[in-house]
Order: structure tokens, then sequence, then C-alpha cells
């Protein structure tokens, strides 16, 4: 709330007597108390001394004015300066958002640049440009590209906006990003993706959701994940997403604290690595996961302080229990792992076709 003019004045008046009279009152103090001696009338020096000390008095008053009146002009003025900033900001948000809507693709992946460059300058806002670029990519889009050729062109340019907003966000989320967006919210639910670079990012906090995402490559496109490390915090959610076609890749990356799901993920063609994969704590559940086709493959990976699930889990704060997961004709390979001191968990009595664990492992000993 701001003060009346006349208000502040006084106010700064009486803290500046008051802090005066401290002053004088310390060094009187400090001088031992002394007396004051009269030593007859005053003479016209003591006058002219105490006239003196009366316009010292008035002009350190106007002087008080001055700057009171100063600092508020100042201040006005920087108040009026950030409203001018932050309308500036709504209107290139608006610019930007207006660009993502238009039909021309180039345009539009103006747009995605626009509203990324917006996002590093406004750390306020940062997380609803954020939620914009994402969802663009939760926009329907046809996961296999069209017969026509008039629709194959459109979907291939199409492809290309999405492909960058994605690689702009997985930019942020690398170490030296010029502005991190680690620890924001990443909302993917439902989208298609088909390509998509997360080689070396840091999932440190906030949700990062895949959740009924579809993983569908094409040729040599891939989802990669490379040295990605899902660090303690982070809650990652690929919950009911399903891996269709082409590879997704987990290779070198680290489970070192994070929350990272698969539960009743459908795994029915892709080729999924976690190659040299590290799993060092946290959770990573496979509950209720089906594995119909494909291969999941974990050559080389390390088990060793991560609770890694594929089986039956009774969730007792809400009294359910999560089926293990379905091996019902795709691959789990864990038989070349490089450490399985901390093994995950199966709840199974009999291997069942498709899963394979290292030669001196029996899955009645896995819990």
């Amino acid at each position: 709330m701001r003060w009346p003019l006349g208000l502040h004045i006084v106010a700064i008046l009486v803290l500046a007597v008051a802090a005066a009279t401290t002053v004088l009152v310390l060094l009187w103090l400090a001088l031992g108390a002394p007396r004051v001696q009269v030593s007859g009338p005053l003479k016209p020096s003591d006058t002219y001394d105490a006239v003196k000390i009366a316009l010292a008095v008035v002009a350190g008053a106007g002087g008080v004015v001055a700057l009171v009146v100063a600092y508020r002009r100042q201040h006005l003025s920087e108040a009026t300066d950030a409203r001018e900033y932050d309308k500036a900001l709504i209107e290139r948000f608006g610019a930007a958002a207006a660009q993502l809507g238009a039909d021309q693709p180039a345009v539009r992946m103006a747009g995605a640049y626009a509203m990324a460059g917006l996002a590093d300058e406004w750390p306020q806002e940062r997380q609803m440009c954020i939620d914009v670029l994402c969802g663009y990519l939760r926009m329907p889009h046809a996961p296999d590209p069209p017969t026509d050729d008039e629709a194959l062109a459109s979907w291939r340019r199409e492809r290309e906006v999405r492909v960058t907003v994605l690689g702009l966000i997985a930019a942020h989320l690398r170490e030296g990003a010029p502005a991190s967006w680690r620890g924001h919210d990443l909302d993917f639910t439902g989208a298609v993706l088909d390509e998509a670079d997360f080689r070396g990012a840091r999932f440190t906090g906030g949700d990062i959701l895949f959740i009924k995402t579809l993983f569908a490559g094409h040729g040599t496109d891939q989802i990669i994940f490379d040295d990605a490390d899902f660090a303690e915090g982070a809650h990652v959610y690929f919950r009911l997403a399903e891996f269709r076609s082409g590879t997704v890749r987990f290779n070198r990356a680290t489970f070192s604290g994070g929350w990272v799901t698969f539960d009743s993920a459908r795994f029915t063609g892709a080729h999924v690595t976690f190659r040299d994969a590290a799993f060092t704590a946290g959770e990573v559940p496979f509950e209720g996961a089906e594995f119909a086709d494909g291969t999941v493959d974990f050559t080389g990976a390390a088990f060793t302080g991560s609770t890694v699930n594929f089986g039956e889990h009774h969730l007792p704060s809400i009294y359910r229990t999560a089926p293990p997961a379905r091996f019902s004709g795709g691959t789990v390979d864990l038989s070349q792992t490089a450490d399985f001191t901390h093994p995950p968990q199966f709840s199974l009595q009999a291997l069942p076709p498709g899963l394979r664990l290292p030669s001196d492992t029996n899955i009645s000993d896995l819990p």
C-alpha cells in the first residue's frame, strides 16, 4: 500500500528526529553526561550560532522532503517501467501463441522458438510457456504417415514442427542450458512421439508425464534417453504408454533416486534398450506392464540399488493391488546384465516365455 505524500514526509521527519535525538543522547552518555554551564546572557556570536543551527535544521528538513519526493518519483518510474515490461511480455506471449496456431508450418516453428525464448526471459511465467509448448505436442497427430502424396507432405511438415518443439524442451534439460527448465512440469499425456532426442537430459524435479503417450518410430527414427539422469525428486510417468514400433533407448541412463514408472505400459513392437543403464536408487515399477511383442534389452545394466518391480505390488494406502507384468510374446532380456546384486522383483514361481535371466538365477529366488 502506497502512503500519501504528506504522511510519508511526516514519517520520515519523525524518524530523522528520533535518529538525531538517539545519537545526541548516546553521545552525551559517552561523554559522561556533562552538565550544561550557563555563563550569563547570550552573546551575539551565540545568537548567530543558534540562527545557523535553525537554518541547518530547516535545510535538513527541506532535504528530507526533497529526498522523499525524489524517491517516490523514482519508485513510480520503476513501477511504470515494470508494468510496461510485463505488458510487453504478455504481448509477446500472445504473438507466440498465435504463431503456434498458424496454418503455415514455418510460422508454427517460429512460434515455438519465440515461446521458448520468452520462457527463458520470463521466469515468473516460465511454467505457463512450457505448458503451451507441451500442449502443442498433445494436439492430435497421426502416428503413421499417410499414403496420399499431398497428405504425406503435410504430415512431414507438421512432424518437423513437433520435433523442433521436443528439441527445444530437451535442450533446456541438459547441463549448460542458458536457462534451465529442470524442476518444471512437462505434460506429454496422450502425445504421439516418433522422434525425440532427450540425450543427456537431467530430470531433477517436477512431474514429467508420458501417460498414454504413443511411441511409434519409423525406420531409423528413435526416441532417445541415452545418458539421461533420473535424479532424486523427479517423477517420470510412462504409465499406460504404448511402445509400438521403432527404437526407444535408455542406454547408459542413470536411475539415481527418482520415481520412473512404466506401470500398465504396453510393449507391443518397439525395441526398448536399457544397455549399460545404472539402477542405483529410487523406484522403477513395471507393474501391470504388458510385453506382447518387441524386445526390452538390459544388456550391461547394473541393478545396485533401485527397486525395479515387474511383480505384484500391494498399495495399502488405497487398498489396491497392482498386478504383475504380463509376458505374452515379447522378450525382456536380463541375461547379460553387468551387476545383478539388487535384482528386479517378479513375484513369479515359473519363468515365463520371453523372460531371460542370468544363467545362475532362478525365477523363484527373486522376490
